[in-house]
């Protein structure tokens, strides 16, 4: 992962269209369970512009879907789906990175230094 700045809506949009597509494959392969995580991730991250929320969402994400056993969400059967899987987990890391930023025009309060 770089250490380059990203906007929240960038990574946001980035995890809307990986949701789409985890959606897609699992419509295609008739994942009932997978398509469920697509409705409820669409939830989670439609209409974030914060980032200390995107962060917080995409923490409750990762920590939801890729810390299981045996069934995990991450174990899966074809390569679309992993494809799928594994595109929706960098979007994650990426949200839940220190170097995303709110850009100056959504701030509300000026930043300070420690």
């Amino acid at each position: 992962m770089s250490c380059k700045k990203r906007t929240v809506e960038a990574v946001r949009d980035e995890i809307v269209a990986a949701t789409a597509d985890l959606r897609a494959v699992a419509r295609e392969e008739q994942d009932k369970q997978r398509n469920q995580v697509a409705d409820w991730l669409d939830g989670q991250f439609i209409g974030i512009a914060d980032r200390r929320v995107l962060r917080k969402a995409a923490s409750n994400a990762l920590s939801g879907l890729y810390r299981g056993g045996m069934g995990s969400f991450q174990d899966v059967g074809t390569e679309p789906s992993s494809k799928a899987v594994k595109r929706l987990y960098l979007a994650l890391r990426r949200a839940n990175s220190w170097f995303l930023h709110n850009p100056r025009s959504t701030r509300t309060t000026p930043t300070t230094r420690p």
